[in-house]
């Protein structure tokens, strides 16, 4: 009785897993995936989510939010620090995993996504 219910509940929640990350837009789509194999922009740009915030809205002193950045000025940076150009300890790292190509898609993502200025209520409520 116990082995049942337990796979009974492993099995509700792996398909609730995956209907959620479907409705959300997480996944994509067998039929997109096999024609253009790419990964969008959102998925890249939640690698950088640990430091910058979701969404890049994270207002700190040390990690510049990258919602609204210019295209150029991403690609600049990303390319810089991939090259070690631009040092960092983090950041050097931390670009060489990308492609060109997909440092561009991260580009359009972050410059597509409304900055919201800095207010110190919201740092304390909690909010980004």
């Amino acid at each position: 009785m116990k082995k049942s219910l337990m796979i009974g509940l492993i099995t509700a929640s792996a398909f609730f897993g995956v209907t959620s990350a479907q409705a959300s837009g997480a996944l994509i789509p067998p039929e997109e995936f096999a024609s253009d194999p790419q990964i969008p922009g959102k998925m890249l740009g939640d690698n950088c989510s640990a430091c910058h915030g979701t969404l890049g809205r994270f207002y700190d002193e040390s990690m510049p939010p990258l919602a609204g950045i210019p295209r150029d000025v991403f690609i600049k940076l990303m390319q810089d620090f991939k090259n070690e150009v631009r040092p960092s300890i983090v950041m050097n790292h931390v670009a060489k995993v990308f492609t060109d190509a997909e440092i561009e898609r991260m580009a359009d993502y972050f410059a597509a996504q409304t900055d919201r200025p800095w207010k110190e209520e919201d740092v304390l409520k909690g909010g980004q």
